[in-house]
């Protein structure tokens, strides 16, 4: 039913996000006078694939809950361009973007709905849902659902066997929707190598961004982290993270669903100019949430370059990408307090060893199609 040559780029310039900025987080529901009403009731006709889409959204986006209302609408607005056009989606070229007619339709009809709305959240969340959907839409029957590669380049197989994180700890990857389905994203490792123990957020979806803020509501702020360097100079090293006692007596072999009873650790997942953005984003809503009172930042201390340094070099050893990130503060929460952690070194030398994979696999593939295998210059700096 989908043609399958890649995910799709959309919505202007790699500067357009930053230009387009996140606001303070204000909710905007999806009612009969919101600015999205017009487009979510009468902006192209239903298809017939709504199970089909569901698949794809709960597959490619980490979610068992229905696809979000604004995501599929927009899935569906497209995939009837089909119907109205009377030609198949075509996807292709290096960036895997809608081809032919359909491509000058769709980025009339969205950018044209776009530019009528007067809010900034309606806006943020119109862009993220039309990204999503979208590189849904282009990678369905291309990009393996776990790994995010080309089918021809899945580096599951190679993936070492699952490691287990301890209940007592849950990450969060708080992605940019424009990082969604990127080949060389380092994020999706975490769910690959341990699960439900890491979690995907894609910054701008409602539905998602609301499951991670009940979890952390639902924990305390004090059980709340950001990984990530505070702009102000005011944050804190792993070992400032105290681990609650009921926590470090409990067995790890225990599963226990409870967010109340976790640490709650946020890994921005994004370039870096994006980042600040989206921290802001956060920090916005937990002074809503809390009072005032933002979530603490942790600074990390690696060091070694990563895996991937090779591919995507690093500015610094700090600014490393989204799962060395995720390894090295499990590792430094390990030596703050080895008793209390459960084997969290352990559970770091997995991730590290997935990020070998998936460097093995992108250069893989780099040598498959005749690129260079080690990058020295990036446009962009990037830490997904």
């Amino acid at each position: 039913l989908f043609s399958n040559h890649g995910p799709l780029y959309f919505m202007g310039t790699k500067k357009h996000f930053s230009k387009l900025g996140l606001p303070r987080h204000r909710r905007v529901e999806v009612r009969a006078d919101s600015e999205v009403d017009f487009f979510l009731d009468n902006n192209g006709p239903a298809v017939k694939d709504e199970e089909l889409l569901t698949k794809m959204w709960q597959a490619f986006g980490r979610s068992q809950e229905a696809v979000p209302l604004l995501v599929k609408k927009v899935m569906e607005n497209t995939k009837s361009l089909e119907q109205e056009l009377g030609e198949e989606l075509k996807f292709g070229g290096p960036r895997g973007s809608l081809k032919g007619r359909p491509a000058v339709a769709e980025n009339q009809r969205h950018r044209a709905f776009y530019h009528t709305l007067s809010d900034s959240e309606a806006k943020l969340q119109f862009f993220a849902a039309r990204q999503v959907a979208c590189r849904i839409l282009g990678s369905h029957g291309y990009l393996c659902h776990d790994c995010w590669l080309p089918l021809q380049d899945c580096m599951c197989a190679a993936l070492p066997a699952g490691s287990s994180l301890w209940q007592g700890v849950q990450l969060w990857v708080y992605m940019h929707p424009k990082d969604f389905l990127r080949k060389n994203n380092t994020g999706k490792l975490l769910w690959q190598a341990l699960g439900n123990g890491a979690r995907l957020c894609i910054c701008g979806i409602e539905q998602q961004e609301d499951v991670m803020w009940a979890a952390f509501q639902e924990a305390g702020r004090d059980l709340v982290w950001c990984v990530y360097p505070a702009s102000n100079g005011f944050d804190y090293e792993v070992k400032s993270v105290t681990i609650p006692e009921d926590l470090a007596a409990s067995n790890k072999e225990k599963q226990n669903d409870n967010q109340a009873h976790k640490l709650h650790f946020i890994l921005i997942d994004g370039t870096w100019s994006n980042s600040k953005a989206m921290v802001s984003r956060l920090q916005d809503r937990a002074g809503l949430l809390w009072n005032g009172r933002e979530i603490p930042c942790l600074a990390l201390s690696p060091d070694a370059l990563s895996a991937m340094h090779g591919l995507r070099p690093q500015p610094s050893i700090e600014r490393t990408c989204t799962a060395a990130a995720a390894a090295q503060l499990l590792r430094e929460l390990h030596e703050c307090n080895p008793q209390a952690t459960h084997g969290l070194d352990k559970t770091a030398d997995a991730i590290d060893n997935s990020i070998e994979c998936l460097s093995d696999a992108l250069v893989g593939r780099r040598r498959r199609v005749g690129r260079p295998t080690v990058r020295t210059r990036r446009q962009e700096l990037r830490i997904h």
